[in-house]
């Protein structure tokens, strides 16, 4: 009967151990801060509340130190995001919430790891208290997606972009 009993329970733990691989690998990636490398710049990823990361059909798991890194790297590979399976955490709790879900906040007052100046809110009213103290503007996923990359999404500190997508300097 001990037997019975150890093979079951050990019969479980396999069958529980499956379903949770399965349910980890739909879900988002676990990234290991100060340790993972960023896929875009080789940099380790310690800042969590600015990482952000993608999977791509095949389950490959991509993650990046800063949101303008991840989109930098997905214009060059052509990879397919799709929003659920896309992932930043929330700046301010390090909440992991997909961008279809986020509210984004362009600001050139806060510095991301590689400059882009994204950040990521799952609270609307959050986002919007955030942004006027820092001069910022809330946007959606889709602006940002659709953002030009030039010296960084929101600028390089110096610099803008008109409704074009032309850079203005500003200090000229």
């Amino acid at each position: 009967m001990k037997q019975t009993v150890a093979a079951l329970i050990l019969l479980l733990t396999v069958a529980l151990a499956a379903c949770t691989g399965a349910a980890a690998a739909e879900g988002s990636p676990d990234i290991k801060y100060g340790r993972d490398i960023c896929v875009q710049c080789g940099m380790i990823i310690s800042e969590e509340n600015l990482a952000a990361a993608y999977t791509v059909d095949d389950g490959t798991e991509k993650i990046f130190d800063d949101l303008g890194g991840l989109l930098l790297h997905q214009r060059a590979t052509g990879d397919t995001l799709d929003p659920e399976h896309t992932w930043v955490h929330d700046f301010e709790t390090a909440e992991l919430v997909d961008v279809a879900n986020a509210y984004f906040v362009a600001t050139l007052s806060v510095s991301t790891p590689m400059g882009h100046s994204i950040l990521a809110f799952n609270d609307e009213e959050r986002a919007e208290a955030f942004a006027s103290n820092v001069d910022g503007e809330v946007i959606q996923w889709d602006v940002v997606f659709a953002m030009p990359v030039h010296e960084g999404l929101v600028g390089d500190h110096h610099m803008d972009m008109d409704m074009d997508g032309n850079p203005t300097d500003h200090d000229h």
